[in-house]
């Protein structure tokens, strides 16, 4: 009686269960960003080297000349702007915030950027057709994933909008992805 149902018009069978893969330890992306406060916007080339005891960002303007280089480890971050002047600080965000004066979730985007949550964190999760992360919900963020593609053994996000209230919004499009073991 049940299968019955399924063939009715406008019924939709729920979507499969929501599937968290395995995330890459370290990944190297290069990608292009975009990112929209009420007051300012930038739009350009990234290129992260994500480790787990390092990290390297680097923002470039779409013709390739660096605006920031943001660069941390259990020690630290540093920050070069794009006038060669170097910042220093325990946390990244804080970091961020301080030298560029926008407030980025970098604790979340490393987990984000991979299609996964951030661990020990409340969240809302919904999944696309297929059961991979389709939106999340989480440090008062609303993120929305697409474009997933094959990085290696990989499922990974090729495209997230994340959205901060009305006055923040950041965009990655993934151009291309090396998940991997070792370092920056």
């Amino acid at each position: 009686m049940l299968a019955a149902c399924a063939q009715l018009p406008g019924f939709r069978p729920p979507p499969p269960p929501l599937v968290f893969e395995t995330p890459p330890v370290a990944f190297r992306l290069e990608g292009r960003v975009s990112v929209k406060t009420s007051e300012q916007s930038f739009a350009g080339g990234m290129t992260w080297r994500h480790a787990a005891t390092r990290q390297e960002l680097l923002l470039r303007t779409p013709l390739g000349q660096g605006v920031a280089e943001l660069k941390g480890d259990g020690r630290g971050v540093e920050l070069r702007d794009s006038e060669g002047r170097l910042h220093r600080a325990m946390d990244a965000e804080d970091l961020v915030r301080q030298s560029l004066g926008v407030t980025l979730p970098l604790k979340g985007l490393a987990w984000w950027v991979v299609g996964n949550a951030r661990p020990g964190v409340p969240y809302q999760a919904e999944p696309d057709a297929d059961g991979h992360l389709a939106v999340l919900h989480q440090d008062g963020w609303r993120i929305e994933f697409s474009r997933y593609a094959k990085a290696g053994s990989y499922l990974l996000p090729g495209k997230l909008v994340a959205r901060h209230a009305d006055d923040l919004e950041i965009r990655l499009v993934v151009d291309s992805w090396e998940p991997g073991p070792g370092t920056p």
